[in-house]
């Protein structure tokens, strides 16, 4: 590797996972490449134990925490966090991630709508029915594509530039995406 890329501890975004199929595996790899907090919700825990990756956190109801100090012996140092059933093991993960300061986080399996609430403290990319919700904070997205691939695009836009009105690169090159207020913007994976 020539360059030279020094990341604190917990500046990496941390990676949550609530659905293991979210997005194929060779994109979750990518995600790793920096060995984020992996912190994994009991539901997609059978399928990351597949993948035989080093995990962090496991969310998990109360009453299992028991037979997942067992099945998660060999991931040791391993944090086991509870919640109630009526509680959505997503909330927990989230508030965990808050409270060590970390600055951002990439969650499989979940819409962006459920995520909002947590864009003021946390950068969040989504990865939901095979897209990648970017939460654009400052009302600004600005990435290069090739022609023809398609993001999805705001309703209420300020301006756009290299892409056609159905959000579709019109040449290879920088595209933009203005508004006055901020956007969560798709990008197919």
């Amino acid at each position: 590797m020539s360059s030279h890329h020094f990341v604190k501890e917990d500046q990496e975004p941390a990676l949550v996972i609530a659905q293991a199929e979210a997005i194929p595996f060779a994109v979750v790899q990518e995600l790793l490449e920096w060995s984020p907090t992996v912190i994994v919700l009991e539901h997609a825990l059978p399928a990351v134990l597949l993948w035989g990756i080093k995990m962090d956190v496991v969310i998990c109801q109360q009453k299992n925490i028991d037979q997942h100090i067992q099945l998660l012996n060999d991931q040791a140092p391993v944090k086991i966090l509870s919640h109630s059933e009526e509680e959505n093991p997503l909330l927990t993960a989230l508030y965990f991630l808050i409270a060590g300061k970390y600055r951002a986080v990439n969650v499989l399996g979940v819409g962006h709508e459920t995520i909002a609430p947590f864009t003021p403290k946390l950068d969040v990319v989504t990865f939901y029915e095979n897209k990648r919700w970017l939460y654009a904070r400052h009302g600004k997205f600005e990435k290069w594509l090739i022609k023809g691939k398609q993001i999805s695009l705001p309703e209420k836009i300020k301006s756009k530039e290299g892409l056609d009105e159905h959000g579709v690169a019109v040449h290879d090159g920088t595209v933009k995406v203005i508004s006055d207020v901020p956007f969560w913007i798709g990008e197919e994976i």
